[in-house]
């Protein structure tokens, strides 16, 4: 349907477009507006939207709510995120592959195989007196094997190699965010100057940090934003390094309003950079965080100097490594299915008892059932599509 649209800018040409519920990607009726593609249009024609009681849409949003009605299951949504972040032939692959929901229908049908298998198992404990019992366990054993092969075909092996050598890790934010008290802190030492005079920290400074079963490179990066003193000489330098970073760091003191925006300009270039990124509420020695951050990232509240919260952020940068070095498995689906695939190799390759490989059997069918779980948990839900890019 055509019609003039008033704006600013004067009248103007413009289509709308009704589709009515359930046959749309949410499941609601939806109302779709063409206008001409000027930037300006584009933000007079949002701001009346506003003004009208319409709101922006959150991270993932229009992807949560086809989940919420049935459009789509929590595999086919991470496909989706899959998609949006692949950044090679490879891995646009291994996502569309997740959302048409071809990787869940054949990881479904290898976990009832696995199924079978700990049942044969099981089974098998009670004729071990048996004169076939050591044919039956070498049969096991064997079928075991093929069965660890056909999920290596799918989900890839385990030790893929990461995208180099020491995984990144980057601290970034304003002038004062307490960027390099949270690097001396995560260290142990002190390996970086702090100051209150905003723009301390000029050249990046690097240092080798220990997360769990990772060596990282830790880099705390110029500071960011308007309060600069060096008026954004070092700015750019610190955005490229900053969409680099495996794990990207931003940090968000109480009183700073710096960082939102600096962050739209990393997204402009890179969406990527969102499944990368943790939002820190740092100095939270002085006071509560903001419960929500603008850009509706994963965060958390950390004290470089009271060491509250460090644990916590200790065992995030471990998770996001470990999905790092998983040679792009990003979704629950298939980081749940390598974890299986790992112990049962592991236990091939160790030889030990059958009882032994019986558990660890078991232990892999409950890690292949929850990455099959459709009724995640909201916080799962909520970290997963954190990561989304606004409006998907």
């Amino acid at each position: 349907m055509g019609f003039s649209l008033k704006l600013p800018v004067g009248e103007l040409p413009a289509f709308a477009w009704v589709l009515p519920g359930p046959h749309t990607l949410t499941g609601e009726d939806v109302i779709e507006l063409r206008v001409p593609g000027n930037p300006t249009i584009i933000r007079q024609l949002e701001e009346r939207l506003r003004e009208l009681g319409c709101r922006d849409a959150e991270p993932g949003e229009f992807t949560r709510r086809a989940l919420e009605c049935g459009k789509l299951d929590l595999h086919k949504a991470e496909g989706v995120l899959q998609l949006i972040n692949a950044t090679t032939d490879t891995a646009r692959r291994q996502a569309l592959s997740d959302l048409s929901g071809e990787t869940a229908t054949v990881l479904a049908a290898l976990t009832e195989r696995l199924r079978t298998l700990s049942a044969r198992f099981e089974m098998s404990f009670d004729f071990s007196e048996e004169e076939h019992a050591l044919a039956d366990e070498a049969a096991l054993k064997n079928d075991l094997k093929t069965f660890v092969h056909d999920l290596e075909t799918v989900v890839g092996t385990h030790d893929a190699a990461p995208r180099r050598d020491r995984a990144q890790i980057a601290l970034f934010g304003p002038p004062n965010a307490g960027k390099s008290t949270l690097f001396n802190a995560l260290l142990g030492k002190a390996r970086a100057l702090v100051s209150d005079l905003p723009g301390t920290t000029r050249d990046p400074v690097e240092a080798d940090l220990q997360v769990g079963d990772h060596s990282a490179r830790l880099i705390d990066l110029s500071g960011v934003g308007a309060s600069d003193s060096d008026r954004g000489r070092y700015t750019e330098h610190a955005r490229e390094r900053a969409l680099q970073a495996d794990v990207l760091l931003l940090l968000d003191a109480p009183g700073q309003s710096e960082l939102s925006p600096e962050f739209d300009v990393l997204q402009r270039r890179d969406g990527s950079v969102r499944s990368r990124a943790l939002w820190v509420f740092a100095k939270s020695d002085l006071g509560p965080a903001d419960p929500m951050n603008p850009a509706g990232l994963e965060s958390l509240s950390v004290s470089g100097l009271s060491g509250g919260g460090l644990d916590d952020l200790r065992t995030r940068l471990a998770q996001r490594l470990d999905q790092s070095a998983t040679g792009g498995a990003t979704s629950l689906l298939r980081i749940r299915s390598r974890e299986a695939c790992k112990l049962l190799s592991q236990a091939l390759a160790d030889t030990p008892p059958p009882e032994v490989v019986a558990s660890d059997v078991r232990r892999a069918l409950k890690l292949m059932d929850e990455a099959l779980l459709v009724n995640a948990p909201g916080e799962v839900l909520d970290l997963i599509f954190s990561r989304f890019c606004i409006g998907k």
